[in-house]
């Protein structure tokens, strides 16, 4: 969590075939890794984890599983993350990681449902901390189209010409 970049650098495989896929992010090769973790701000990385699993396959390679909760522009993301281990001579080394976000729980997380769909529908990222201002101004909009649609209008009205000064 302190974002100690050397060592977290020094755990990955020395080698051009080391992977980390993030949440953000796609890295091949340690030297990738390392200029990534150098490069990434030492903010906002505390987690709780949930669970933590680990797995041996003999002596020389593992699997490290964890499950975690973390704060995000103010909303609790569930993520997980995947570790394979392989002892080398130099010792032990992460030869692939993956770490990736679950989708936000749209009722739990507060979001109004046909926001997050519309949204998605149209490939447009809303920030999480907008969704309750982003479904208000579809409320108020959808009161002023119940307004006009009280007015109507037959199928031959001809749409007005574009004044352009």
């Amino acid at each position: 969590m302190a974002n100690d970049a050397d060592t977290l650098g020094a755990l990955f495989w020395n080698s051009p075939h080391a992977l980390r896929f993030g949440v953000t992010e796609n890295l091949h090769g340690a030297e990738e890794i390392r200029a990534f973790r150098k490069a990434r701000p030492g903010i906002n990385l505390d987690r709780e984890i949930l669970r933590l699993d680990i797995t041996a396959l003999g002596d020389t390679a593992g699997i490290v599983n964890l499950e975690f909760m973390r704060p995000m522009d103010g909303v609790e993301r569930h993520g997980r993350q995947t570790q394979f281990w392989f002892r080398f001579e130099e010792g032990w080394r992460i030869a692939s990681a993956h770490v990736s976000l679950l989708p936000l729980p749209v009722k739990a997380a507060g979001i109004d449902p046909y926001v997050a769909a519309a949204a998605a529908e149209i490939g447009l990222n809303i920030d999480p901390a907008n969704y309750a201002a982003v479904a208000d101004d579809l409320k108020r909009t959808a009161s002023i189209a119940e307004f006009l649609m009280q007015f109507p209008l037959s199928q031959d009205v001809e749409g007005a010409p574009v004044f352009r000064p």
